[in-house]
């Protein structure tokens, strides 16, 4: 097969993942808490450590080929992402120890991404805005 490249022009398209807010992260932001609700300020932070935590961990476990501590991580972050009201991120959690179990790796990959792109997005949601000096 002669394949002749002259002349034309390939164009590649970029694709860059991106999530939508919902309200379940918006919940997290301690800058529109009042009364009450800024009682569980110290219960959100500590589910947002440990948030931060899993993620650190998530990425070198697959790469390890570690998969029972991933599948343990991921139902770590569905039992986090429920007591902190993070449902999609629950949902992707869950997703992540379905692929495990259903040995696909394309689809734990695609998956496993998108719960990282949800944890980061929490994460730096609830650091709220960065301020200037």
């Amino acid at each position: 097969m002669n394949h002749n490249s002259r002349g034309q022009s390939a164009v590649v398209a970029q694709l860059v993942p991106k999530e939508t807010f919902g309200q379940d992260v918006r919940a997290l932001s301690p800058f529109g808490m009042d009364g009450e609700n800024f009682d569980h300020s110290d219960l959100i932070c500590s589910g947002l450590e440990e948030l931060s935590r899993h993620l650190r961990w998530l990425d070198e476990d697959y790469q390890a080929g570690a998969f029972d501590r991933l599948e343990t991580r991921a139902r770590s972050i569905v039992l986090l992402a429920d007591q902190l009201g993070l449902r999609r991120m629950g949902q992707v959690a869950a997703d992540v120890v379905y692929c495990i179990d259903d040995p696909d790796e394309v689809a734990l990959t695609a998956t496993l991404s998108r719960l990282m792109r949800l944890m980061s997005q929490a994460l730096d949601h609830a650091a709220g805005p960065i301020s200037t000096y």
